[in-house]
């Protein structure tokens, strides 16, 4: 199979850590796959030519086309151009199959390629989640229902994705179909097995200290002020015990700063900024003991299985289709300041209650949420529209 991927940006996240699987498995069969987006030029000032997702690419072999005209932005010039170059690259590689993720692109594909081959959406949250702004939630539904007509299948990531697309009749059910993200189970579990059984031996001591981890970009609709917060507001011998780690970059950062500093909190919490993603996971696997992500509103977020699958216990705000993961026996939904503060109180005093919420987050990542599960259950998919 010829396959051609687009997606708005190039940067880490979570839609083009599914594309780079995708292009892995696709790849490892033998098939011919580009990749079209944005290069980040952010991470292009940083050294790091094209984003994260066009190493990626080149990496594994397969080919990148740049179209730095590709943005969150609606300025109708810079979508013409993005669509040109699109229409370019069509025509030069020829796929059998075209596959478009992230709302931008979905759109400006869609619109661009009318079907012409087989066209594929990957939704990866629709961009009129509630809690979306009021604008998007009223235009967004009635845009993806007009480039609905112009795809063979739309795939949701959740099945909460799946009920709002029913619900909002973006597409028929013909068209709709789930398949959940999937992330690599580590081989080894050395490190987070050591960590637990030195948590369950000794119980808490202030040598002892609680690890938790905070990943995602800081804007909204992520809320690390909440977990600052709640951690601020923790008794004061659990509170001497916690130790936060927030990776991620964004235009919250200085008002983030300020409220670290005005909770006295400065030797608690470490601000690393936005690191590589191969770093990120060696940190998480081999660090963190809790992991929190507090968000106004989600589509089914990789941060979240990523921990799992290192066998981290997860608390997280109950959204979009966060509930599918974060069931009971694998962590902790929480709705308000309070209920983080209990979550986080509950979790941080019972080490055996670590432990178990951990393995079995591992396990439920294996059984339902592998890479291998998602990239067979796409090829089925693509296969059956070819």
């Amino acid at each position: 199979m010829k396959l051609f991927f687009l997606i708005t940006k190039s940067e880490a996240g979570g839609a083009q850590t599914h594309v780079a699987q995708l292009t892995k498995f696709f790849v490892a069969r033998g098939d011919d796959v580009a990749i079209m987006s944005a290069p980040s030029f952010a991470e292009a000032s940083e050294g790091r030519p094209g984003g994260w997702l066009e190493q990626e690419v080149h990496n594994l072999g397969a080919k990148f086309f740049p179209n730095p005209s590709l943005s969150n932005s609606a300025n109708p010039l810079r979508l013409w151009r993005a669509s040109r170059a699109l229409s370019c690259a069509i025509r030069d590689f020829q796929p059998d199959l075209f596959a478009c993720h992230s709302t931008i692109a979905g759109l400006l594909g869609r619109f661009t390629m009318r079907n012409r081959i087989p066209t594929v959406f990957t939704a990866h949250g629709w961009g009129f989640l509630p809690g979306a702004p009021l604008l998007r939630r009223l235009i967004l539904p009635i845009l993806e229902r007009v480039a609905a007509r112009f795809c063979s299948r739309i795939i949701c990531v959740s099945q909460n994705d799946l009920a709002l697309a029913r619900r909002h009749r973006i597409a028929p059910e013909c068209k709709l179909v789930q398949i959940y993200n999937g992330v690599e189970i580590p081989s080894s579990e050395s490190q987070r097995s050591l960590r637990s059984s030195s948590d369950s031996s000794v119980g808490m001591t202030m040598g002892n200290n609680i690890n938790i981890f905070f990943i995602g970009r800081l804007a909204p609709p992520k809320d690390p002020f909440l977990l600052i917060r709640a951690v601020a507001q923790l008794p004061i011998a659990l509170r001497d015990l916690v130790r936060v780690t927030i990776i991620g970059n964004g235009p919250q950062m200085p008002a983030l700063r300020d409220l670290i500093r005005e909770s006295q909190l400065e030797n608690h919490v470490s601000l690393l900024g936005a690191l590589p993603r191969v770093e990120v996971l060696r940190r998480l696997e081999q660090e963190a003991d809790i992991f929190v992500l507090i968000s106004h509103f989600e589509g089914f977020p990789y941060s979240i299985l990523e921990a799992m699958a290192r066998g981290i216990p997860v608390i997280a705000n109950n959204v979009g289709g966060i509930k599918e993961a974060v069931t009971t026996n694998v962590g902790k939904l929480v709705d308000d300041q309070d209920s983080l503060v209990h979550a986080l109180t509950r979790i941080i005093q019972d080490p055996a209650e670590r432990l178990r919420l951990g393995a079995n987050a591992r396990t439920k990542s294996q059984n339902q949420f592998s890479v291998e599960t998602m990239c067979e259950k796409t090829l089925e998919v693509y296969q059956s529209l070819i």
